[in-house]
């Protein structure tokens, strides 16, 4: 896609492995449209522990980044739209990838870091500063689930986060 938001920033993610690299457009309604920038990683030691018979991966990291055209600033009921169907899309990801009774147990919002991803810790401590340009206010989902390995039903977890950052949205799960 031509138009292609920029990958969402992350964290350095050591053990974990970058295996797909997306762009869609999740929606569209006449001169409005959401272009979603999605990055899927899996945990590399886990998929080498688990045998070849389990059905595709099931720890997974993801982060998308998603632009409202035309530019649409964030607000509380638009971050609540964008949370209700990325809340969906959260959902039938789980179920595709082998995840099943997967049921909404708790929300809850939380002050998170934003910007670059990566922390400077050279700084000292007293320099430190809780600059609230580097802060927003992330709604997050927590699921229970169930996966089946080997013929044993696993209980798991599972979580999203939706946060308004710079005039778009951010989703992690």
């Amino acid at each position: 896609m031509a138009d292609a938001p920029a990958p969402p920033t992350l964290p350095p993610l050591e053990g974990w492995v970058r295996v797909d690299d997306a762009t869609d457009r999740p929606f569209e309604l006449g001169p409005v449209s959401v272009v979603a920038r999605t990055v899927v990683y899996e945990d590399a030691a886990i998929r080498e522990r688990v045998p070849a018979t389990a059905d595709g991966p099931w720890r997974f990291l993801f982060a998308s980044r998603l632009e409202i055209r035309p530019h649409t600033p964030p607000s509380k009921s638009l971050t609540k739209l964008v949370g209700k169907r990325a809340s969906a899309g959260f959902r039938s990801r789980l179920e595709a990838r082998g995840f099943s009774d997967v049921r909404r147990v708790e929300s809850r919002t939380l002050r998170v870091r934003v910007g670059g991803g990566q922390r400077d810790d050279a700084r000292d401590d007293d320099d430190r500063s809780d600059d609230a340009g580097n802060e927003a206010e992330a709604d997050v989902i927590r699921y229970a689930a169930t996966v089946e390995l080997a013929g044993v039903e696993l209980a798991a977890d599972a979580y999203l986060a939706v946060t308004p950052v710079d005039g778009e949205f951010r989703l992690t799960g």
